[in-house]
C-alpha cells in the first residue's frame, strides 16, 4: 500500500497547481481546462525519470528511453509536462506532493488514514490500483507535451502534413490500415503499445492520432490522443482513461481541450488568404510561400490563394 502511494507522488516533481479557463504552454499553443477540470505542471523530464523508477524500469532502459524521446520528437530537455484531471485531482496530489517534498514518508500525510480506509482492505494490486484511481480522481487524466526543440524529421513530417488533400485519400488509407502496434516491455510492473494513423481533427488539422494501452501491475488504461507537428514542434495531447464511460467520451474532451489550438490555426489561414488581395503582388507570392513552407498553409490552401493572387 505505501509503494502503491508513493507510486502517485514520484515524479510530480516542481508541480503547480493552477486554475483556468485557457492556458498557453510553449511554443505559443494554446489549450482549454474544461468546466469540472484542473491542472499540474512539472519538469517533464524529471515527471518521466521518476515514475519509470517507480515501476521499476532500470536505469539504462530510462536512459535510453529519454535519449529516443528527444531524438524522435526534438524535445531538448527544458520541456514542461501538464496534466489535467477532474476536479480535485490537482488538490489531492498537490498537498500529498507537498507533503512528500517537505521529506516526510506518503504514510505520514494527513489523507494516509482517508486513503487506508477506502483501500486497504484491497486484497490484490489490480484492486488496489483501480481504489486508487477514485480516490485521486484519475480517470480521466489529459498529459500534453510540447517539444522546444526541433530536428530533420519533424521538418519532413512539417512538409508531409502540409502536403496531403483530398486527393490522397487512397494513401492514407493504405497507410492506416498497414499500421502496426509498437509493443514496449519497460519491465515486469509496466507494458505499453502503441499506434499511430494519420487524422484530420474536426476537418481543421492534420496531425497523427494515437491509440495504445498502458498495463500498470496488471492494471490497462486506455491511451487515446493527438500528435501535431506546428512550425516543425511535437505538440502531442494524450488522454488516459480507464472505465469504459471515461473511454467513451475521452476524444470528445481532448478536442475541447485543444479547440484554442485548432481555431487559432484556422484562424492565421483565413488572415493569411484575405490579406493576400492587397500590396504588391511579388511580396505577397513570397509571403504565401513562407507561410506555406512553414506549415501555416496546406498545399492545398497554397494553390488556392496563390491562384487568386494571379487571377
Amino acid at each position: 500500500m505505501k509503494k502503491l502511494l508513493g507510486i502517485v507522488v514520484l515524479g510530480l516533481l516542481w508541480c503547480n497547481t493552477l486554475f483556468a479557463e485557457t492556458i498557453e504552454l510553449d511554443q505559443g499553443i494554446k489549450v482549454n481546462i474544461p468546466k469540472g477540470y484542473e491542472y499540474l505542471q512539472f519538469d517533464q523530464l524529471e515527471f518521466m525519470r521518476a515514475n519509470m523508477e517507480a515501476m521499476e524500469v532500470s536505469k539504462n532502459k530510462i536512459d535510453e528511453t529519454i535519449n529516443e524521446m528527444k531524438l524522435l520528437l526534438g524535445m531538448n530537455g527544458s520541456e514542461t509536462s501538464t496534466l489535467i484531471g477532474k476536479k480535485g485531482y490537482a488538490k489531492g496530489y498537490g498537498d500529498l506532493i507537498n507533503h512528500t517534498l517537505s521529506g516526510n514518508p506518503p504514510e505520514s500525510w494527513e489523507g494516509f488514514n482517508e486513503f487506508e480506509k477506502k483501500c486497504g482492505n484491497k486484497k490484490t494490486e489490480k484492486s488496489i490500483m483501480k481504489c486508487l484511481i477514485r480516490f485521486f480522481k484519475m480517470d480521466p487524466i489529459i498529459q500534453i507535451d510540447v517539444g522546444n526543440g526541433s530536428n530533420k524529421d519533424l521538418k519532413e513530417l512539417t512538409l508531409a502534413l502540409n502536403e496531403i488533400n483530398v486527393s490522397d485519400k487512397n494513401d492514407i488509407d493504405d497507410f492506416n490500415k498497414s499500421s502496426e502496434k509498437i509493443k514496449n516491455t519497460f519491465s515486469e510492473m509496466y507494458q505499453n503499445e502503441i499506434n499511430l494513423k494519420f487524422v484530420k481533427v474536426k476537418n481543421k488539422q492534420w496531425g497523427f492520432e494515437i491509440l495504445g494501452e498502458d498495463t500498470m501491475m496488471g492494471f490497462t488504461a486506455k491511451r487515446i490522443g493527438y500528435m501535431f507537428i506546428p512550425n516543425e514542434h511535437a505538440f502531442i495531447i494524450q488522454g488516459f482513461c480507464m472505465s469504459q464511460t471515461t473511454c467513451k467520451n475521452i476524444k470528445k474532451l481532448n478536442n475541447k481541450i485543444i479547440e484554442p489550438y485548432l481555431s487559432m490555426n484556422l484562424t492565421n489561414k483565413k488572415t493569411v488568404i484575405n490579406n493576400s488581395e492587397e500590396g504588391n503582388l511579388t511580396e505577397q507570392l513570397q509571403g504565401l510561400n513562407d507561410l506555406y513552407k512553414s506549415g501555416v498553409l496546406t498545399k492545398e490552401e497554397f494553390t488556392k490563394a496563390k491562384k487568386k493572387l494571379l487571377n
